[in-house]
């Protein structure tokens, strides 16, 4: 019973450490700011062209403009994607050592969540029983449970703080 209240407690903190570890990572090396100003340029563009229909050296210099969005995406998707590269192999090492340590570890909650199938699971996807409502979980379970709640827990918090910063 001890153990399983320390695997319940250092899986817990793994998975809060891991959460800000990962939300770090994606704001120093995605640059949020730029994928916005990005966004809004690609807006910018496609309206462009839209209100260019009136002449003809307004409608090619919008098709001119419009030559550039395959750029912006391409830029913006490896913003996006850059921290991926770090996150990635950490989840996959912090998981495995995660199961590695505790092979025996289960928790039965006092109430059923929803979850979703593994990908294996979707070869025999049954929608009568979709989501799959559970209230037991073993160790990588309550590692991504616990991994997605600190998650939005830590943006939610973090979000505040950036607001309440900026409107002082």
């Amino acid at each position: 019973m001890e153990d399983q209240i320390v695997a319940f407690f250092i899986i817990t903190a793994t998975a809060i450490i891991y959460s800000a570890l990962s939300l770090y990572i994606t704001r120093t090396l995605g640059n949020r700011k730029r994928v916005k100003e990005i966004q809004e340029e690609m807006n910018r563009i496609s309206s462009g062209l839209k209100k260019a229909d009136g002449t003809e050296a307004k409608r090619k210099e919008a098709e001119k403009e419009q030559g550039r969005i395959p750029g912006l995406m391409s830029e913006s998707m490896i913003l996006q994607f850059k921290p991926l590269v770090v996150i990635l192999p950490i989840f996959a090492v912090v998981s495995y050592l995660v199961k590695t340590f505790f092979p025996y570890f289960q928790i039965k909650l006092g109430f059923s969540i929803p979850t979703f199938p593994y990908y294996w699971m979707l070869l025999r996807f049954n929608l009568d029983s979709f989501p799959n409502w559970r209230d037991e979980f073993g160790t990588f379970g309550w590692f991504i449970l616990c991994l997605v709640f600190s998650g939005i827990f830590i943006q939610l918090i973090t979000d505040a703080f950036e607001k309440r910063r900026k409107g002082k």
